[in-house]
């Protein structure tokens, strides 16, 4: 950067410092604060947004039609129908079953499990997200791994590496993702077809690189006998047949209609939103349900919506007061005008931001800045950063233990079954696959930016 440049940017930061007003700084405070709470897991994170959301409100920053405004409800609506289906197929034993299943044609040999654990949680994370894929793979990756006689801790972290790239494929398969599209219009076939060959890409380097780096603690052969294995039955992990088949072609259903959606609005003008592909199925899954139905409800994360809602009001205080605007163009200003610049800075940023702080308020804080770096005259369209942004978040989050909801969920998991693995260790086993991955990702986003392909 030049010293001319320099000077500039410092000038116009101490504009923007002169022209802050009261409400800009309340709300960029309140910001702040409740990202740092976040980050230190001490105190609920949806009483947190919450308390941060009322006192917007309180102070009048925004008023209470802005605060509904400004939640985005296709977002709630998709993770909503999600949660239930994914509640049916958890209870009826789906993915416990699959696991074992696996497992067993393996003959729980440590190495292939290696491979293929992680490669299941980034396919299983495509169709419902690395959040659940984890709350099961991760306890019953301990539980093999005590059987086998191997250390749990990279194997679960190569899982959740996977779990996260693999999510960064589909809409529906990271929270940042459903945020970035459902803000920004972009369907689930567009995450597909513009995020799913570099996430596969990502997500094969990623576990050859973890292969390569533990191959030496793992050994070749299970050092059960063979009779322990025939033993074990996966179809034991089945708890309800009937709920089973019905959450398996709700979320077939849920799948298709997301694949369908934007063709059925443009060719017969079906208003089918991300939304309501989610939630008929879910809601037809209850219908059918009988006596199950009510149970279902009960186990849905609720905590989770209220946080999304919450967060969804916090960013919106940003916007109203023109916080997401400055941010926008100090970017501009940092990147020097360049295109290919502002392209790595928002990939490198969002994902050093993310490996710091859960992933999924900055995603929502970013989907804002999209929005006004698409109006700056450069060569980057809403499209290509959205993609930028997705890649980053995801896979930038694999870095640390609180970098993605998954990370902390298997983290717990290992410290509640006696495993202490620390911070130091996670990120020594996790920063080498995810620097190799954002490093493959600035290539290939650069390659797509010059051929015009995105």
């Amino acid at each position: 950067m030049s010293r001319s440049l320099k000077e500039r940017f410092i000038d116009r930061c101490v504009k923007c410092y002169q022209s802050m007003d009261i409400s800009l700084l309340i709300a960029l405070v309140v910001f702040l604060i409740t990202y740092a709470l976040l980050a230190t897991e001490k105190i609920d994170r949806t009483l947190i947004v919450i308390v941060g959301s009322l006192i917007l409100l309180i102070t009048g920053i925004l008023s209470l039609s802005d605060a509904i405004n400004y939640v985005n409800w296709e977002t709630v609506g998709l993770l909503f129908g999600m949660f239930i289906i994914v509640v049916v197929l958890s209870d009826a034993g789906f993915f416990s079953y699959l696991a074992l299943v696996l497992a067993k044609k393996l003959k729980y040999r440590p190495r292939t499990i290696f491979i293929v654990f992680p490669l299941m949680a980034g396919v299983l994370a495509f169709f419902i997200n690395s959040i659940t894929v984890m709350l099961f793979l991760a306890t019953l990756t301990i539980g093999i791994s005590k059987l086998l006689k191997i250390d749990p801790v990279p194997i679960t972290v190569a899982e959740v590496i996977l779990a996260n790239t693999g999510g960064a494929s589909s809409l529906i398969g990271n929270p940042p993702n459903v945020i970035l599209g459902t803000q920004l219009g972009f369907g689930f076939n567009q995450f597909v077809a513009n995020n799913g060959p570099i996430a596969l890409l990502t997500s094969l380097s990623s576990i050859g690189l973890l292969y390569a780096f533990n191959k030496k603690s793992l050994p070749t052969r299970a050092p059960i006998e063979l009779e322990t294995i025939v033993k074990m039955s996966p179809d034991d992990a089945i708890t309800n047949k009937r709920m089973l088949k019905l959450g398996l072609g709700a979320l077939f259903l849920a799948i298709l209609l997301l694949i369908i959606q934007g063709y059925l609005e443009s060719a017969y003008h079906v208003p089918l939103t991300v939304a309501l592909a989610a939630l008929i199925p879910a809601f037809a899954l209850l219908l059918v349900g009988g006596g199950d139905s009510a149970d279902i409800i009960k186990r849905v994360d609720y905590d989770v919506l209220l946080f999304f809602i919450g967060l969804f009001i916090l960013v919106g205080g940003l916007v109203k007061t023109g916080a997401v605007t400055l941010f926008a163009n100090g970017l501009v200003h940092l990147a020097a005008g360049s295109s290919i610049g502002l392209l790595s800075l928002v990939l490198y940023g969002s994902g050093a931001i993310s490996a710091l702080v859960d992933n999924v308020p900055f995603a929502l804080t970013m989907s804002y800045v999209i929005k006004d770096l698409s109006l700056v005259p450069l060569s980057l369209t809403t499209s290509l950063l959205v993609w930028t942004v997705s890649l980053g978040t995801n896979i930038g989050g694999n870095a640390t233990p609180i970098g993605a909801s998954s990370n902390v969920l298997a983290y717990s998991s290992l410290e509640k079954h006696g495993v202490l693995v620390g911070w130091i260790r996670w990120m020594k086993i996790a920063i080498p696959p995810t620097v190799l991955a954002l490093v493959l990702c600035n290539v290939i986003l650069y390659i797509k930016y010059l051929i015009g392909f995105y």
